[in-house]
């Protein structure tokens, strides 16, 4: 078992093809793959491939239109067709320039179509028990199971029991069962559990299976890989004979023991099989090296009512990315950040008021206060709309200037936001930061204790340092301090209170609402209440990770936030 990728799990909610989408995601390695389930599962269902890839791989477990919890359509909207448009968009959306598919069922048909269209994006292609020739009589066979069955159950022990009597799943361990049901059902308020996926959609999606994609096969150069249950009753013989004629370097194999539900009956094997392909079609890298990061150019800002401290990187006439960090923290906060979009972005990490180098007045610490000073910063600096980036704090202050501010806002990237922080979470920071010692007498007792911070135990050493470069300014006696002031910091963690239900749902930016699995200021419920709040938000939540994801994953930080704003970055460069 390869826990390095089953732990760090996380998932998300993107908009694609006019639809919102969610995603299971496990690991972050170099090379995605993208898993597409069968009909009337989920993304989840991949859980058992993601015990077997190795740690350069990222699996992404798609829930595919009116499955798990992507949004719903109706009627004549389940074609292969449709689902491959919903790939389409999804994989631009991600970022996904190559990548790996597999598919199970309805998902190979997807994962077929898919690289017959975009041939130049598939590095490689696992098909399960493929079934664009399934037998009227297998698809009608699943229709009546999907008719017959009930909706809900009293509870989820009844849930494994009705499993268990499925044909389909015959060959099932009980912990597959389990496991599976886990990605299958939800959980009502009156205790009940419910299939989470719609059954007409399943329905219509069978008796659209059968279809002629001969032309597809034959357009499909990726190596691939076909599964084939040894006693599937869909994958057929005949089909089995014309794809070894017609599919261009094509492996089949029987998977033993196994029905069309080959991933449940057999997943070892089918993912030993998976890995083995993939691997000889993407090779291992040979290291692993950790980003290089540069401390970014010095800027002092004039406003009309402070001084300001910041630093840049990127090219003056590229769109800004505004950088806005937590309490207490500061513009060093976003090197990583920085070092990785400076290519296509002007990225401006700001030290707000009271922080950093910048002037630290003894009041004016409300979130109207911070944003008006986002807007003199813009204005000092002649730029009329920006797209902006916020932790903690930071998040707070951003849609507050959004608010305020539509016109001059592109995008908002929120990190971990804090605007639904329990009382209990602000007198632990406020007791954390009373508490902590203001000097230290170098830079490596400094080090110490930035590795004892919970909120840093996941920082990597270089992280710890580009973090305490700007945390701490050098004192005559040759001693390091903090550089933000204590009762300004004590003023802003009032300010985290203020009630800002109405500046997020007046807010007309696109939003990506960024969250650590195992944050303490944000949780999953108050997550999803946000993403409901927000006109247009999107959701991605990363794994192994807590509230300050900027130094607990700075590297799928910076590849989330590239894809979520590369729109923006593209209609630049058309101008």
């Amino acid at each position: 078992m390869n826990a390095s990728l089953l732990d760090h799990h996380g998932d998300g909610f993107v908009h694609a093809n006019g639809l919102r989408l969610h995603y299971e995601q496990w690991g972050d390695g170099g090379h995605p793959v993208v898993a597409l389930h069968g009909t009337s599962l989920h993304g989840k269902v991949w859980y058992w491939l993601a015990k077997a890839l190795p740690a350069h791989y990222r699996l992404i477990g798609l829930d595919q239109r009116s499955h798990g919890d992507s949004d719903r359509v109706g009627p004549g909207q389940y074609g292969v067709e449709h689902y491959c448009a919903d790939l389409e968009a999804f994989a631009d959306r991600m970022g996904l320039k190559r990548f790996s598919i597999v598919g199970s069922s309805l998902g190979s048909r997807v994962a077929l179509l898919y690289a017959a269209r975009h041939p130049e994006r598939v590095s490689a292609l696992a098909l399960l028990d493929l079934s664009f020739e399934m037998p009227t009589e297998a698809s009608e066979h699943m229709v009546h199971a999907h008719v017959t069955r009930p909706r809900t159950f009293p509870d989820f022990e009844a849930a494994v029991a009705f499993s268990k009597t499925l044909p389909q799943r015959l060959r099932f361990a009980d912990q597959v069962h389990r496991d599976t049901l886990e990605g299958d059902l939800r959980q009502l308020d009156d205790g009940t559990w419910e299939w989470r996926y719609e059954k007409d959609a399943a329905i219509e999606t069978l008796r659209c299976a059968a279809r002629d994609m001969w032309d597809s096969v034959r357009a499909v150069r990726a190596p691939t890989l076909i599964l084939r249950g040894a006693d599937s009753d869909v994958l057929v013989a005949s089909t089995v004979e014309r794809l070894k004629r017609e599919l261009q370097g094509v492996q089949i194999t029987d998977v033993p023991n196994a029905g069309h539900s080959i991933w449940g009956d057999n997943p070892e094997f089918t993912a030993n099989a998976i890995v083995q392909a993939l691997d000889a079609a993407v090779p291992a890298p040979t290291g692993h090296a950790e980003a290089d990061t540069t401390p970014g150019r010095a800027l002092q800002i004039q406003t009309p009512g402070l001084k300001f401290q910041a630093r840049e990187w990127g090219p003056a006439d590229a769109p800004v990315l505004l950088c806005l960090h937590g309490t207490s923290m500061q513009s060093s906060a976003w090197t990583a950040l920085g070092s990785a979009l400076q290519d296509q972005w002007r990225v401006i990490a700001l030290d707000m008021r009271g922080h950093g180098g910048s002037d630290k007045p003894a009041t004016g610490y409300s979130l109207a206060q911070y944003a008006a000073d986002v807007e003199a910063v813009l204005d000092a600096l002649g730029v009329a709309r920006a797209s902006l980036i916020g932790s903690s704090l930071g998040t707070q202050v951003a849609i507050e200037f959004a608010a305020r501010y539509p016109q001059r806002v592109d995008k908002l990237a929120l990190s971990d936001p804090s605007c639904l922080i329990q009382q209990a979470s602000i007198d632990q920071y406020v007791s954390l930061h009373r508490s902590r010692p203001r000097r230290f007498r170098d830079a490596d007792e400094a080090l110490a204790f930035s590795r004892s911070m919970p909120q840093r135990k996941r920082f990597s050493d270089a992280v710890h340092r580009f973090t305490l470069e700007g945390d701490l300014q050098a004192q005559a006696d040759g001693q390091l301090e903090w550089k933000y002031a204590l009762e300004p910091i004590l003023q802003t963690f009032v300010a985290l209170t203020e009630n800002q239900e109405a500046a997020i749902k007046a807010t007309q930016a696109p939003v990506l609402i960024l969250r650590g699995e195992e944050s303490h200021v944000l949780s999953r419920p108050d997550a999803l209440k946000l993403l409901g709040w927000f006109p247009r938000a999107e959701l991605v939540e990363f794994g192994d990770c807590g509230h300050t994801i900027w130094g607990d994953q700075p590297a799928a930080l910076a590849r989330e936030v590239r894809a979520f704003l590369a729109p923006v970055a593209q209609e630049a460069v058309a101008a």
